[in-house]
């Protein structure tokens, strides 16, 4: 049995391109992996509403599902009478009608651009994928700037129905050591629904990431006729750190040992990101060698387990040297080492 696209997307069947653009982008923000990194399924619905879309967005395709129940490539109550240039079908429908349809596999011909805006694309990085389903939306400290009108178009038929409020978006920067312990931060702004001024309180959650969002529930704009209002979406920005580099979990360092170190082998404390560690060099160790330290790095998101720190080696070849130096390197030298 075909699915429910309308059902997918949450909208009825006589819903405009409009509605159908605003749905699937609330629910892709929703289900994004940024937002929900740890859900096991938000993958599949990810999918499953994009492929809503796809098929709803177009006229064709839409047409056909409506009256028959199929989608592009699941011809089973189609009679095939045949095949058009191009690797394209033609089906006759129940009603007489025939139908032309690709069988390329390609996910639906549509303009991201157009759907999700351009505004900021140019100063934000995109999250993952090739679209930042986040771009488009309206920073919480601008909305009064468009109070009493709207950017979205209103019918009449719309009016009468409900209508969930708009999303909004909120870039919180925090240093590498917040990301790191987590806690509380505070955001005073004025309230899209009373315009009174508030306080926000949001947890960061230990081991964020670089920009990942955070979805606040109901606080972004009002909704109308009765509607449930918006979401709000934190940004976070993680600044650099002076001495680390985070790759996912994992932390690297880069640390300096002298030559004699490398070749003896050896004790030597590195900079962790808690506190100083006691590192055993093994002897022969080369340049750029990597020490895995197991469980020195970032905790993973809601759970107590960590990532690694990476010692990259440097071996420090000295620039001046002293003469009892000197000739004990000149001895070395006469053994061949």
């Amino acid at each position: 049995m075909a699915k429910d696209y309308y059902k997918v997307l949450g909208i009825e069947k006589g819903a405009s391109k409009e509605e159908i653009k605003r749905a699937f982008r609330k629910l892709a923000r929703k289900y994004h992996p940024d937002v929900n990194p740890d859900e096991g399924k938000s993958g599949e619905k990810f999918k499953e509403i994009n492929e809503a879309y796809s098929l709803l967005s177009d006229d064709k395709k839409r047409e056909m599902y409506d009256k028959f129940g199929v989608v592009e490539g699941d011809a089973s109550t189609y009679q095939q009478t045949g095949g058009v240039p191009g690797g394209g079908r033609v089906r006759q429908g129940p009603d007489g009608s025939t139908y032309y349809y690709s069988t390329s596999g390609a996910p639906g011909n549509f303009d991201f651009s157009e759907i999700f805006g351009n505004s900021r694309t140019s100063n934000r990085r995109q999250s993952s994928g090739n679209y930042d389903f986040f771009n488009d939306l309206g920073d919480i400290f601008d909305v009064f700037s468009n109070r009493g009108g709207s950017t979205r178009a209103r019918s009449t038929r719309q009016q009468d129905f409900p209508r969930e409020g708009e999303d909004l978006r909120y870039d919180m920067e925090i240093s590498f050591m917040d990301a790191f312990n987590g806690g509380k931060k505070q955001v005073q702004y004025r309230d899209p629904a009373t315009g009174s001024n508030q306080t926000l309180t949001i947890t960061i959650p230990r081991g964020v990431r670089n920009d990942q969002k955070l979805r606040l529930k109901g606080k972004g704009m009002p909704g109308e006729n009765g509607g449930s209002p918006g979401d709000l979406y934190i940004a976070i920005h993680v600044k650099d750190h002076n001495l680390f580099e985070r790759d996912n979990d994992d932390i690297y360092v880069d640390h300096e040992i002298p030559f004699t170190t490398a070749t003896l082998g050896g004790k030597i404390e590195v900079p962790g990101i808690e506190k100083t560690i006691n590192v055993t060099v093994p002897a022969g160790t080369k340049d750029s060698t990597v020490l895995r330290l197991k469980d020195k790095g970032f905790h993973k998101l809601n759970s107590e387990e960590r990532g690694n720190q990476l010692v990259r080696v440097k071996i420090k070849i000295p620039k001046k040297t002293s003469k009892k130096q000197k000739e004990l390197l000149e001895q070395l030298k006469a053994t061949g080492l």
